[in-house]
């Protein structure tokens, strides 16, 4: 089965590159200002491509049944393969009653855990921290489609006598040395006299290794963003055997 990353793009950047790759993720239908169902939702993309759900727009007595005949109007008419609710906001009951009338649709689709642990639907995970191993990051999701985000990431862990914290990156700082094939990252350590800080980065060789650990550990697929990786998509797929465009 190939492993294949999908690219999120705004309306914006699917205009300008959407022949560009052709595994694409609509970022994003939003619930509407001004009615009861969805704003933004587009009105062409290549078959197979993924369509996104967010709630950037707070829900407000959003209707669940419209907004389910409306992805199912366009799901069907587009071809899409899959949908992708990604719910960020605290759980509340009027986003719960939507996204339980989508799992209902005869579609692929996938929740944030919030609403997924409730719900007989597939899983949107976010991105897998730095410190954090594949297998503790997808525990309680055996059974489930798991939908990954992949993101490229960089930070440091400053270790005191006060405990450890997590801080921005230090973008001066280049030695990334060592690399854990575990945790699919590289890092660099600072000694100081009163602190001891680890630079983290995530590159896009390590996230290539980590795609292919996560398929391994039962991920159907995984989602990143255009911005991120819309410039290295074919040296990423090279790296993953992920088919090109």
């Amino acid at each position: 089965m190939a492993i294949i990353l999908y690219l999120a793009m705004t309306a914006a950047e699917f205009h300008k590159n959407n022949s560009a790759y052709p595994h694409l993720a609509w970022m994003a239908c939003h619930f509407s200002s001004y009615g009861t169902g969805l704003s933004n939702i587009p009105a062409q993309l290549p078959a197979g491509s993924i369509l996104m759900v967010n709630d950037r727009i707070p829900v407000s007595g959003h209707d669940p049944q419209r907004i389910a005949a409306q992805i199912e109007d366009v799901t069907q008419q587009l071809q899409c393969n899959t949908i992708l609710l990604d719910f960020q906001r605290p759980k509340d009951a009027q986003t719960l009653a939507i996204t339980e009338a989508i799992t209902q649709l005869d579609a692929c689709v996938a929740a944030t855990p919030a609403y997924a642990q409730e719900l007989d639907c597939g899983v949107l995970l976010p991105p897998i921290p730095l410190t954090t191993l594949p297998q503790e990051h997808l525990a309680g999701w055996n059974g489930r489609k798991i939908w990954l985000e992949i993101a490229l990431e960089t930070y440091r862990i400053r270790v005191d006598q006060q405990g450890n914290q997590r801080l921005h990156a230090d973008e001066k700082w280049k030695n990334y040395l060592h690399q854990d094939q575990n945790l699919h990252c590289h890092y660099g350590i600072e000694l100081q006299k009163e602190y001891v800080d680890f630079h983290l980065q995530r590159t896009v060789e390590d996230v290539a290794a980590l795609i292919h650990t996560c398929s391994d550990l039962g991920v159907c697929g995984f989602i990143g963003l255009y911005q991120q990786f819309g410039s290295c998509c074919h040296s990423l797929a090279q790296d993953t055997a992920l088919p090109q465009s």
